[in-house]
Formats: C-alpha cells, sequence, structure tokens
C-alpha cells in the first residue's frame, strides 16, 4: 500500500476519482458511508462499473460492532477497494478495514477534520477508545470536491475545521515539530482561521469551501507528523466514554486546553498568537464558536459533569481542569 495518499483536486470529481481508481486496478467497490448515505446516490453511479456495493452503517468513534459488520460487507461484496463518503465516521471504518485487509482505499471527506491524511485509527469497545498509529491505514487516494460541502451548515463547518486545529494544537503543544513541520503547523493554523472566517461570509462559495479543504488537508499532515498531547487525548477519553460527537467535542475543548497551554506551554499559545494576529487565542477560538451558533460546552453537548468526572479520574496524568472548565464553556479567562 502506498506509504501517502494521491491527492486530487476536482469539482464534480467523483467520475475522476472513478477512472483513477480503474487506472489503479479497482474492479470490485465497497462504499462505505453513514447512515444518512449523503452523496451515496452520486457515488454509486459513478463507481457504476466497479459493482459498487453499499455499507451505510458507520458511526462516530468506529465502534468495534460496526468494524465487525462492515467486515462482514465487504467479503459479501468481494471488493477490493474501500471508497469512503462522509466525515470522520465513514473515513475512519475504512481505516479499521485497512487494518486487516489488503485492499485499496479511497476518501472523498465532506467535512473538515483532515484525518484522511493521517496514519491515526481509532476503534471503541463498549466505552473504551483504542486509538494507535499504523502506515497502513491511509488511504491511497483522497478525493476533495468542494461540492460535497457546499452545503454544510456554518456551525457544523466551524466545528469541523476547529476539529482539525485542534490536532495541529495538540501536537505543537508536545514539542514534537522542529522546523519546517512547526513552521507548517502553524501556516495550516492560519488558513483554518482564515477559512472559518471566511465560510462565516461565503458559506456556499465553492472557492471558499475549497481553501477549507486545502487547510483540513494541511492540518491533517502536520499532526501526522507530530505527536499528539492532552487535548487528543481527551478528546477521545470523553468521546468514546460518552459517545460525543468527535468535532463537536474537540471544538469545546479547544479554547480551554489553549487556556492551559497559556501556562503550560506558552510558547506555543505566542507561536499562535503570532501567526493568527490575536493576543487572545483562547478566547478568540470561543469567538468563533459563539459566531457560528455552535455549542460552546460540555454541557450544550449533553455531557453528564458525574460521567464527565469518573473519566478524567482514569487518566490522572491529564489535564482534569480542561474538561471541567469546558463543562459550563464560559469564555476563557472571564
Amino acid at each position: 500500500m502506498s506509504a501517502g495518499p494521491e491527492i486530487l483536486f476536482a469539482r464534480d470529481g467523483l467520475p475522476r476519482l472513478a477512472a483513477r481508481l480503474g487506472e489503479l486496478g479497482t474492479r470490485r467497490a465497497l462504499i462505505l458511508a453513514a447512515p444518512s448515505r449523503r452523496f451515496v446516490d452520486r457515488a454509486t453511479a459513478a463507481l457504476a462499473a466497479y459493482e459498487p456495493a453499499v455499507f451505510d452503517g458507520a458511526k462516530v468513534h468506529v465502534p468495534r460492532d460496526v468494524v465487525d459488520a462492515a467486515d462482514a460487507r465487504l467479503a459479501e461484496a468481494r471488493a477490493d477497494t474501500l471508497v469512503a463518503v462522509g466525515g470522520g465516521a465513514a473515513v475512519g471504518l475504512g481505516k479499521a478495514l485497512r487494518l486487516s485487509h489488503d485492499v485499496r482505499f479511497a476518501a472523498v471527506p465532506t467535512t473538515y477534520a483532515g484525518s484522511e491524511m493521517t496514519s491515526m485509527y481509532g476503534i471503541t469497545s463498549g466505552n473504551e477508545k483504542t486509538t494507535g498509529r499504523d502506515p497502513r491505514v491511509r488511504p491511497d487516494l483522497v478525493l476533495y470536491d468542494a461540492t460535497l460541502s457546499a452545503t454544510l451548515p456554518v456551525a457544523l463547518t466551524v466545528q469541523s475545521l476547529l476539529n482539525g486545529l485542534a490536532h495541529v494544537a495538540s501536537v505543537l503543544s508536545t514539542g514534537s515539530l522542529d522546523g519546517d513541520d512547526r513552521a507548517r503547523a502553524l501556516d495550516a493554523a492560519v488558513a483554518v482561521d482564515r477559512a472559518i472566517d471566511t465560510l462565516h461570509a461565503m458559506p456556499t462559495s465553492l472557492d471558499a469551501r475549497e481553501a477549507a479543504l486545502r487547510a483540513a488537508s494541511a492540518a491533517g499532515l502536520a499532526a501526522d507528523r507530530g505527536r499528539f498531547g492532552a487535548q487528543h487525548a481527551l478528546a477521545h477519553l470523553l468521546g468514546g466514554g460518552l459517545g460525543l460527537d468527535h468535532a463537536a467535542l474537540h471544538a469545546v475543548l479547544l479554547p480551554h486546553f489553549l487556556h492551559h497551554l497559556a501556562t503550560a506551554s506558552p510558547e506555543v499559545v505566542a507561536a499562535l498568537a503570532g501567526v493568527l494576529g490575536t493576543a487572545d487565542v483562547a478566547g478568540h477560538v470561543h469567538d468563533l464558536l459563539v459566531r457560528a451558533g455552535a455549542p460552546v460546552s460540555l454541557d450544550a453537548l449533553g455531557a453528564d459533569p458525574a460521567a464527565v468526572e469518573r473519566l478524567v479520574a482514569t487518566r490522572p496524568e491529564l489535564p482534569a481542569r480542561i474538561a471541567r472548565d469546558a463543562q459550563r464553556g464560559r469564555r476563557p479567562g472571564a
């Protein structure tokens, strides 16, 4: 399998993806999607030459029973290629299947987390989420098609882009990026911030949506080159334990993680402040959520405070104050 994805930027690009898969040797395809089945009909039509089957049970945090069901569907379809169409649930399921199957893998992300660019995966069994890295899980091919995210609501758009920014902040916080990699991570942070600002003003602009996809891709690549910190660990701990939406959870935690870093790693916050042009990075991120009408607290996501406390108690090495401050979601420092 390829060490890194081949990237296609193309509007209404599913036929182009299909042509490229044919060049790579695809004979049968299995489309992975969430139960909403957004764009599945378009993907099925574009991939008609490859007898496309569909598994539409992808779920956030990639539950083990969903992986097992998709595994059975893959065997039934006798597919040699996975095509994940959707957000992190579909892409994450494709990654989980690649751990144990030597099949081609194409990702068609319709949100902005950037996970399609990484070797990271996660699978949840019960209330425990196991994450890891393995080069096998990277897609071989990624199609970025701005037409597929043009109608994503602004609140969801901002949450998804802040998910990407959270990954960048998390790897910067560990000091695991040097030189050009660190510079690229900071550039990705700027690109994400600019994309959010532009999409507030022009939410259906295909140029703006494509810029957001490029920013998300850059953020994902930067994240894959570093080691994650507390932001990432807390998001997976709480998300797997409570079944919370991954992007929304990252977005809610991020302002409070940045506020924590102002004391724990002030050089990281200073670097972000310098490139973003704001002295209050944590407050700025909080305000992006408010402006978008997105949730700003764990309370708003339906997280029970007692359950949050029980989970963070299992990981005493993590700064529990981040989760506690995020519970009610007041503006950091207020």
